[in-house]
């Protein structure tokens, strides 16, 4: 998994700062801070932590985020913003148990074929009643189905990923914790034009009104028992 990511970690935070990926940034660390309340004094480990872009957002509200990655050159960058990151996957977080307040996976478990594996990990490290919270790539949304369908014709890091749908990811979390809750996030169109982009979070309320199951990012939060 390294390799991929090693591939793309020099372009990667390029798209966020587009338009569009501007926009779906907030609307993504918008539904994390629902689900996730950051606090002075809070821990926090993000697997999957990439370029820190996610992560650099709790540290500066007074989160102590510490965080993994299987690819060296991910975690270069986001050592370089002051993250305290090493080298690791979430099938093998290398932490002791009940290490952390919140245990993050920001979509990282796609990459995983053991993910049964991955969220036990999540579970070993967090304190007893801590929430474990997994944001997942949809595979039933305009996103997911141009990026399946763009990887039919081109190399892509999505070719090896496994996009989830609303009820796998909600069965999935079941198994290991309760108070199982899934939300999901941004509902624009993948090429969005200025209109949409304006009426970005109009569209995000109805979404996730209306439309739960269908968002590009399915993010699910249970608790530890």
């Amino acid at each position: 998994m390294e390799v991929i990511f090693d591939k793309y970690a020099e372009v990667y935070d390029k798209w966020f700062i587009t338009p569009a990926g501007s926009k779906v940034f907030e609307l993504e660390l918008n539904t994390l801070f629902e689900l996730i309340d950051p606090s002075p004094g809070m821990t926090m480990l993000d697997i999957g932590i990439g370029t820190g872009l996610f992560a650099l957002e709790f540290s500066r509200r007074g989160v102590t985020v510490s965080g993994i990655d299987p690819s060296e050159k991910m975690i270069a960058i986001a050592r370089k913003r002051g993250l305290n990151t090493i080298r690791g996957e979430g099938e093998h977080i290398p932490f002791p148990d009940n290490s952390f307040d919140v245990v993050l996976s920001m979509t990282s478990m796609e990459f995983s074929g053991v993910p049964d594996r991955f969220v036990s990990e999540m579970i070993r490290v967090a304190r007893p009643s801590a929430p474990i919270v997994v944001a997942v790539l949809n595979l039933i949304s305009p996103w997911g189905i141009k990026r399946r369908i763009k990887g039919l014709f081109k190399k892509s890091m999505f070719n090896s990923a496994h996009f989830y749908t609303f009820w796998e990811l909600k069965r999935l979390l079941w198994r290991h914790v309760s108070s199982v809750g899934v939300t999901s996030s941004v509902f624009i169109n993948p090429k969005p034009s200025q209109f949409i982009l304006s009426r970005a979070e109009a569209v995000e309320n109805f979404g996730k009104r209306y439309l739960t199951p269908f968002g590009s990012l399915l993010v699910g939060k249970g608790i530890k028992e």
